[in-house]
């Protein structure tokens, strides 16, 4: 279940977004569920609020999950 929200996130984070907005960094602890969904390691404003949002239905049972939970919340 978890890779089918893994490939969610990454149908609504590649969305195209405008050059001149400014990029977002992912943190390195969301690198692992980053790579699994195939994402840039910077994202749109838009684009991680989407990611966030998604990454707040994902599974509690993947550990990648909880380590980028914990690393948004200290944001």
């Amino acid at each position: 279940m978890t890779r089918a929200l893994a490939a969610m996130v990454l149908a609504l984070l590649t969305l195209p977004s405008s050059a001149e907005e400014m990029r977002e960094r992912i943190p390195d602890e969301c690198r692992e569920l980053a790579n699994r969904a195939g994402l840039p390691l910077t994202l749109s404003h838009a684009e991680a609020s989407r990611a966030i949002a998604y990454l707040s239905i994902m599974s509690n049972r993947d550990p990648a999950v909880v380590r980028c939970r914990l690393a948004i919340l200290r944001g």
